[in-house]
């Protein structure tokens, strides 16, 4: 079962809420509806309002509606910019911190990331100051309780998006702030040394807010704190990889020697070819290719029948294949989407190899290694002038 739920599509990007949202909505209802007190001039709830606790109620749910709507709204301004920088949008997510737009890949012309990043936190602020002045308005034209009802709605709205916007600016991924930093550092520098300064950071940053929660016994601190952290490891080991399989071709990291099966050939006897090999998965053959066996297709079969059920049965007929051509980066990307282990290679329709992670991994280790000892992998090593010829021995006299 999925952990987030389809709710609509918006400028053609999947609109998603993660079961971690339905945890999260109830609280802000409930902290709106009997929310006290005033913060830079905005009530912060509508505990004092003299109405029935089902009005009060209906005012919570309609702000925090609201405020998730605006953070929607947060996440398609960063959206809508990065298509028109010819940017995929995945989905967005609304969850228990906020939003998540899933990107195909992050921009990396730093101007364009700059922008792209400024979109979401200017978005909230536009939104943020007009709501204010919606309250003020609002409190100027009288003291009736539906008027001031919708001037607490539009105060904390308004306070609200401003907040989010400089939590947002703070420079940590995943954060909009950690974005801005890697561009402004990307003007500086290459793409992936920006990207580990400002992951450096963001882990300083979450370090401090983690300590400072522990001090203070704010879990709600602790848990950001551990996001925060996460989500810059993350960012810097998915640059780490793209950045180090960039110029790189599927054929020149692929196995060509490639193992295959007959889908007559038994389950047992695919085991016994797996512990053999060591390999995890087989392309399966018949005249061409009609299927790929892995070892989680084996953990289907009853024990009792490996040595009857043969490949044929539990093979996967859908084969997610590749030309040679095709950029690493991209291959890499395809097998997080479809969440996969390898893919097959073809060329002119017949088998060519095979590309697993394990060959990803393998690559971006050696174009690390390479990097630290001689500049780059993708160019070959500087040139050492050979050494000058002996001179001839001189003549006896």
């Amino acid at each position: 079962m999925s952990a987030s739920l389809r709710i609509g599509r918006i400028f053609g990007i999947p609109i998603f809420i993660h079961v971690t949202f339905l945890v999260i909505l109830p609280l802000f209802v409930w902290v709106f509806s009997e929310g006290t007190g005033s913060m830079l001039g905005v009530t912060m709830g509508f505990g004092d309002l003299d109405v029935s606790p089902t009005v009060r109620y209906a005012f919570g749910a309609t702000a925090a509606i609201l405020f998730f709507a605006t953070i929607l709204t947060h996440e398609l301004a960063h959206s809508y910019l990065a298509m028109k920088y010819g940017v995929r949008i995945r989905s967005i997510t609304l969850m228990l911190f906020g939003g998540v737009a899933s990107m195909e890949e992050m921009p990396k012309a730093p101007g364009q990331e700059l922008k792209m990043a400024f979109a979401g936190p200017l978005s909230s602020l536009v939104i943020g100051a007009g709501s204010y002045a919606v309250m003020l308005v609002l409190d100027a034209s009288g003291t009736a309780t539906t008027v001031q009802g919708l001037a607490i709605l539009f105060g904390l709205i308004a306070l609200y998006n401003v907040l989010l916007a400089g939590f947002n600016m703070i420079p940590a991924f995943p954060m909009d702030g950690g974005r801005v930093l890697r561009s402004y550092l990307a003007s500086r520098m290459s793409h992936l040394e920006a990207t580990r300064k400002a992951a450096k950071v963001g882990r300083y940053m979450a370090i401090g807010m983690g300590f400072f929660g522990l001090i203070t016994f704010n879990i709600w601190l602790i848990m950001i704190a551990f996001f925060v952290y996460i989500g810059a490891t993350d960012e810097e080991q998915a640059t780490v990889i793209s950045d180090s399989l960039e110029g790189l071709k599927v054929r020149q990291i692929m196995s060509d020697a490639v193992q295959v099966v007959h889908p007559d050939v038994s389950v047992h006897q695919l085991i016994d070819l797996m512990h053999a090999t060591r390999h995890m998965g087989f392309p399966v053959v018949m005249g061409g290719l009609v299927g790929i066996v892995t070892i989680t297709d084996t953990q289907k079969v009853p024990k009792d029948r490996l040595y009857f059920a043969k490949v044929g049965d539990i093979m996967t007929r859908q084969v997610v294949t590749v030309s040679p051509e095709l950029n690493a980066a991209d291959a890499f990307k395809l097998m997080n989407e479809r969440k996969i282990g390898r893919l097959v290679v073809l060329h002119e329709g017949r088998l060519a190899g095979i590309l697993t992670k394990k060959d990803l991994i393998r690559a971006v280790d050696l174009a690390n290694a390479r990097m630290r000892g001689q500049g780059s992998m993708f160019y070959p090593p500087p040139q050492v002038p050979p050494p000058p010829p002996p001179s001839p021995p001189a003549a006896s006299s």
